[in-house]
């Protein structure tokens, strides 16, 4: 999945005497198939350790996609009300008590487990950054779960090191190009299975000189030969489904795999203005 990021500009204004409510956007209908709508919503409260962020701009994760998969599955029960979306860029509005790091005014990006798609937003201090100057606060607002995620894995966990070979699976996410950077950074050798032939000329501007295609390559056969038969030391499969176990077999002894979701194993959740859930299958 690429990051989508969205204004919230369009939001039509809530009554100026309802000061403790805001326009957002919310999970509705867990009963008769959960719902995406534009509405009006509490005013998130403010912890101690919380920011309050005036919101400009927010970012679709792959998260909320998952949650929303999830919801439409049965495999977990849709909220009630209360604002969807983990992540925003904007101003700080206001601070709780033990936050030491902001002030009112300041640029920012946060992420949460919830509530960013709407006017107003709570986000931990732990969880909010500083913008630097004249970064464009659309990036700004599709950075830190997929920065975070990926280097976590990469590095934290995945301890890559110089000279290994990793293959992406699903190369054309946001997280697939991600990473595709910090490895090739890391001085990783890159090989990245794409969706279409389309995306090529894309990635290899990045620097991804091996793409693969599915239905035009056969990966393991590619892999193989892009290896010297040897295998890849890491696999980072971003949307595991029906090739994990393929792919798992290319790992080389003591090498890793590692899968940030089980996505592709859910469905595709669509994620449009009017909520309409999809048809079934």
């Amino acid at each position: 999945m690429q990051t989508i990021y969205t204004e919230l500009s369009n939001f039509s204004a809530h009554d100026d005497d309802d000061e403790d409510r805001v326009n957002a956007v919310f999970c509705s209908g867990a009963k008769s198939g959960p719902l995406l709508t534009f509405g009006e919503t509490p005013e998130p409260r403010l912890g101690p350790d919380m920011v309050l962020i005036r919101v400009e701009l927010v970012s679709i994760e792959a998260i909320d996609l998952i949650k929303l998969a999830l919801y439409r599955s049965g495999l977990a029960e849709a909220p009630c009300s209360g604002a969807v979306g983990c992540q925003a860029s904007g101003t700080v509005e206001a601070v709780g008590a033990h936050v030491t790091r902001f002030r009112l005014g300041d640029r920012v990006v946060g992420y949460h487990g919830c509530g960013s798609h709407a006017e107003l937003f709570a986000a931990p201090e732990a969880s909010t950054w500083h913008l630097p100057e004249g970064l464009d606060p659309s990036i700004a607002a599709a950075a830190p779960f997929t920065l975070a995620a990926t280097s976590d894995t990469l590095h934290t966990r995945g301890k890559l090191l110089a000279g290994e070979t990793i293959l992406i699976n699903h190369v054309t996410s946001s997280l697939g190009i991600m990473t595709v950077q910090l490895a090739l950074e890391a001085g990783a050798n890159v090989i990245g299975i794409a969706r279409h032939p389309a995306c090529d000329e894309r990635l290899r501007g990045i620097g991804l000189a091996h793409i693969l295609n599915e239905g035009r390559d056969d990966i393991l056969a590619r892999c193989l030969e892009l290896t010297a038969g040897r295998g890849v030391d890491f696999v980072f499969d971003v949307s595991a489904g029906e090739r994990a176990a393929d792919l798992i077999r290319l790992v080389v002894p003591g090498g890793r795999y590692a899968a940030l979701s089980a996505a592709g194993c859910l469905g595709a959740a669509d994620y449009g203005r009017d909520g309409t859930a999809p048809a079934p299958q």
